[in-house]
């Protein structure tokens, strides 16, 4: 199963999703509570929107075109993917 993390240090939060953006795991610390309730769902937002890249970006890299599906990397986050993609997994 092709997965991608995201996890911001400041606030404790880590989610874990796969291609298109279907949420597989999602954690919190103490640290996150002190974020109140909009701080905490756009921070989450914001973390599932690069894992979901990321995840898009692998599904491409492995299984070819996904565009047809809806699992195209969005334009904004194809600089971020590029940058967090270890040398290793590169073809």
């Amino acid at each position: 199963m092709i997965t991608a993390n995201a996890h911001d240090p400041d606030t404790g939060i880590a989610v874990e999703v796969g291609p298109g953006g279907g949420l597989r795991g999602l954690t919190f610390d103490t640290r996150s509570l002190r974020l109140g309730p909009g701080g905490l769902a756009r921070a989450v937002l914001a973390l599932v929107d690069t894992a979901t890249a990321r995840a898009n970006a692998r599904a491409q890299r492995e299984l070819g075109d996904l565009s047809a599906l809806g699992l195209s990397v969005q334009e904004r986050l194809v600089e971020s993917v590029e940058d967090t993609t270890p040398e290793t997994w590169r073809v």
